[in-house]
C-alpha cells in the first residue's frame, strides 16, 4: 500500500509536519517524537532541497499526506485534504 503514496520532493520546505503527524498518530506513546517516524525528511544543503523518504515500516496509512501543505505526499486519484 505504501507504494501508491507519491512523493514530489521539489515541492518540500522542510517544514518536517509529516514525519511529526507519523510519530504522533501511528505510535501508542502519542508523541512528536521523529525517531519514530515512518517518513524521514533530510536537507540536501548544497541545492537547498529536502529529501523525502518512506522508511520500510510504513503502511500507507495517509497521515502524511493530510498534513502536508505543500502537495508533496499525494497518491493518484485522491483528492488531499488537510486536517
Amino acid at each position: 500500500m505504501r507504494k501508491d503514496i507519491r512523493i514530489n520532493q521539489d515541492s518540500c520546505s522542510g517544514c518536517m509536519r509529516c514525519a511529526q503527524a507519523c510519530s504522533f498518530f501511528t505510535t501508542p506513546e502519542r508523541e512528536f517524537n521523529l525517531s519514530k517516524s515512518k517518513i524521514i525528511v533530510l536537507p540536501e544543503l548544497e541545492q537547498g532541497l529536502y529529501e523525502v523518504r518512506l522508511t520500510e515500516d510504513c503502511d500507507g496509512c495517509g497521515i502524511c499526506i493530510r498534513q502536508c501543505d505543500f502537495g508533496v505526499l499525494s497518491r493518484p486519484g485522491e483528492e488531499v485534504q488537510h486536517v
